[in-house]
């Protein structure tokens, strides 16, 4: 009957029985199939042709109807210590496009309010609105991230290392920051110092024996007043530079644990009258398109941040559907890279 047609110019719902059909499957199996379900039992060949028959007919899949068949709502939400730090943009994007390749929404909450940030992840856990959190924040203590977990499985720790038996993914801090730190002595500085997050966040401790390590293989003896440890913002760097500038005999190159604390530091400089890199060199920790438009442009640290948020929301995929996967990542491909800009001199061209 007429009355039983769709309207002109009304499109007419692709459903996964038509796509069965034409694919010449059953429909469980181009659900899976299209899920990218590890138990779907079909060979490539048949993966190819539903998914040729999937983008041929025009499917979308009704995000409303898959949540409530599989009891999920395709949603995963990142914890970040501060949405407007340097190097989280890449974390956010990698996460992002991975998550959006594996059908899932992507929240990003700010932790720089962790009580509020607390609240607000805390009430997505307990009313079901996210099927797995990202916790990239390093205030996090292991006691809050045990409680999280105790009522909700789906967890994956970014870039910090853990007591408890919870999935972590990390990035070769101590490589990137012995690279870092090998620049600075490649260009003939003997005397550097290193301006480190807070004692008690496991990222500074593993970027500070980075730096350790490259004086040891260089034979230089370590000086406790050349490590200061402060918050990884630019106050932080600038309260650090500071105190490395009133010690009797200053550093003449600086590694920086973070780009930020590099930013403030660099300002405590100025400052001072001490003009990089004539007479101060430094480096730092992650890159960031921000340290071409210093002055002078900052040599960096490029880690694998794209990398790791891309990984990170793979290891939250697994554990999602139930796929076994490793409890402990390092992300070390692609190798940390030393991004040289202008603010190392060699030390003949310091007055030391």
């Amino acid at each position: 009957m007429a009355a039983n047609r769709p309207a002109r110019g009304t499109r007419v719902s692709v459903t996964l029985v038509d796509v069965a059909r034409e694919a010449g499957v059953d429909q469980s199996t181009v659900s899976r199939v299209l899920r990218d379900d590890h138990r779907a039992k079909a060979t490539d060949e048949t993966r190819a042709r539903i998914r040729e028959v999937a983008v041929r007919l025009g499917y979308v899949p009704n995000a409303t109807a898959r949540s409530l068949a599989m009891r999920r709502t395709s949603t995963i939400a990142l914890l970040i210590p501060q949405v407007s730090g340097f190097i989280y943009a890449d974390i956010i994007k990698g996460a992002g496009d991975e998550a959006r390749r594996l059908g899932y929404v992507l929240v990003v909450a700010d932790g720089s309010e962790m009580g509020r940030a607390n609240d607000a992840i805390r009430t997505l856990v307990l009313e079901g609105r996210v099927d797995g959190l990202l916790l990239a924040s390093g205030t996090l203590t292991d006691q809050v991230t045990d409680d999280l977990a105790s009522v909700f499985g789906n967890i994956v720790v970014l870039n910090r290392q853990i007591a408890s038996k919870i999935p972590r993914i990390i990035e070769d801090d101590e490589r990137g920051m012995y690279l870092g730190t090998c620049e600075l002595i490649g260009a003939g500085h003997r005397r550097v110092g290193c301006l480190a997050g807070p004692k008690d966040v496991d990222t500074s401790r593993r970027r500070v024996a980075g730096y350790r390590k490259a004086l040891r293989e260089a034979g230089i003896s370590t000086s406790p007043e050349l490590v200061v440890h402060t918050s990884f913002d630019e106050a932080g760097g600038h309260e650090g530079m500071l105190r490395l500038l009133d010690v009797s005999r200053p550093p003449t190159a600086v590694a920086a644990a973070s780009l930020a604390g590099a930013v403030g530091a660099m300002a405590a400089a100025r400052e001072r009258g001490v003009v990089i890199p004539d007479e101060l060199s430094i480096v730092a920790f992650h890159d960031s398109p921000l340290a071409d438009y210093l002055a002078p442009a900052l040599t960096t640290i490029a880690m694998p941040l794209l990398e790791l948020g891309r990984q990170a929301v793979q290891m939250l995929h697994r554990q999602i559907i139930g796929e076994p996967g490793p409890k402990a990542v390092t992300v070390r491909e692609p190798e940390p890279l030393v991004i040289r800009r202008q603010s190392v001199a060699t030390l003949h061209a310091v007055a030391e």
